[in-house]
């Protein structure tokens, strides 16, 4: 069989993923990394299944051998009404998805059936997952319910990459794994809030875009994390807004602000060609919005 695997390559979502398709799936297939504005992959002729994972490629919606699994909002309601199979949950972060559903998949090999858990079951923790799943799940939606998905990140960062793969399976070696990483995390993370409040203090600054007050910062490498000196109701924003050049276009990251979780900012990438979730998402422009404002 002809397989290929394109996945968001840029995030531990996608790569989680990926990692979880190679398990099933093994090395003898074809797996592409990709991300928004890179040109659209070389599809086989004769390919058997094409699996597109948290990621949607307008070209390639309407694949006939096409297995969607995303969380994505605006993608889900932008393809709605294409007959596209797979699994998609707006709430639930991709490599949860495909867990269940290249394990479904594996069961239902050797006879046993089952049903794909839905959206309750996931924010419950009624699915048997492994941990590291679970942590970068919840962390991508922004579940932070303080047991560790936040020091994961920052230990994926720490760890070498070839240590995700023994992290994948329900087993007590998998997940002492995955608490290892965590209290790696946990080390790194006083180091980084130390830098990142320098640099907030140093930096960040206050625009106006889309009829709403930013806190802004102008870097490649961030997260809502980045602006936790600054992200207080005392600064007088509604939102965070990471942005920077790489020389080609200007990439843009919108965030909730702690205090602010109620605004849907999924609303403003999709103006401007891009997507994601209500409170975390992203576009990418070759000039800056003629309708962002310093202040």
């Amino acid at each position: 069989m002809i397989i290929q695997v394109i996945y968001h390559k840029t995030d531990y979502d996608g790569i989680f993923c990926r990692e979880i398709a190679r398990k099933f799936l093994g090395d003898a297939i074809t797996y592409t990394g990709w991300d928004y504005g890179d040109k659209v992959p070389l599809i086989a002729p004769d390919i058997d299944t094409l699996y597109m994972l948290d990621i949607s490629i307008p070209e390639l919606m309407s694949h006939p051998k096409l297995v969607w699994i995303d969380h994505h909002k605006s993608a889900m309601e932008k393809f709605c009404n294409e007959a596209i199979g797979g699994y998609r949950i707006d709430g639930v972060a991709a490599c949860r998805l495909a867990w269940q559903w290249f394990k479904l998949d594996a069961e239902d090999s050797i006879g046993m059936n089952r049903r794909l858990p839905d959206k309750d079951n996931f924010i419950a923790r009624q699915v048997v997952e492994p941990l590291a799943v679970r942590l970068v799940g919840e962390y991508d939606i922004w579940d932070h319910r303080g047991d560790g998905d936040v020091e994961f990140q920052f230990g994926l960062d720490c760890a070498p990459a070839n240590l995700i793969p023994t992290m994948l399976g329900n087993d007590v070696t998998a997940d002492n794994t995955a608490a290892h990483v965590v209290g790696m995390g946990k080390a790194a993370m006083a180091c980084y809030a130390k830098r990142d409040a320098d640099v907030m203090r140093e930096r960040s600054f206050l625009a106006e875009f889309q009829g709403l007050k930013f806190l802004c910062l102008n870097t490649p490498r961030c997260n809502s994390n980045t602006f936790a000196a600054r992200d207080v109701p005392e600064t007088g924003h509604d939102a965070l807004l990471a942005f920077y050049f790489n020389g080609k276009t200007n990439s843009f990251s919108l965030y909730h602000a702690a205090h602010r979780k109620d605004l849907d900012l999924s609303a403003i990438a999709v103006l401007y060609g891009g997507g994601g979730h209500r409170g975390a998402c992203g576009f990418r422009s070759q000039y800056l919005p003629s309708d962002f404002h310093p202040l």
